[in-house]
């Protein structure tokens, strides 16, 4: 299990910046996040079953 440990292994494609990791972490969540506040907001106001 040597080859773990290998740093050409599994960092060759994707090189980022590790300042730029915690970064797009973070938009993610905070995407996601909003994301599910607007769908939740959009079923709440909204309902499938009733046709205003």
């Amino acid at each position: 299990m040597d080859f773990i440990d290998d740093p050409k292994i599994g960092h060759t494609k994707f090189r980022l910046p590790m300042l730029l990791v915690p970064v797009i972490m973070f938009a993610v969540v905070i995407l996601g996040i909003a994301a599910s506040k607007l769908f939740i907001a959009s079923v709440v106001d909204h309902p499938p079953t009733a046709h205003h």
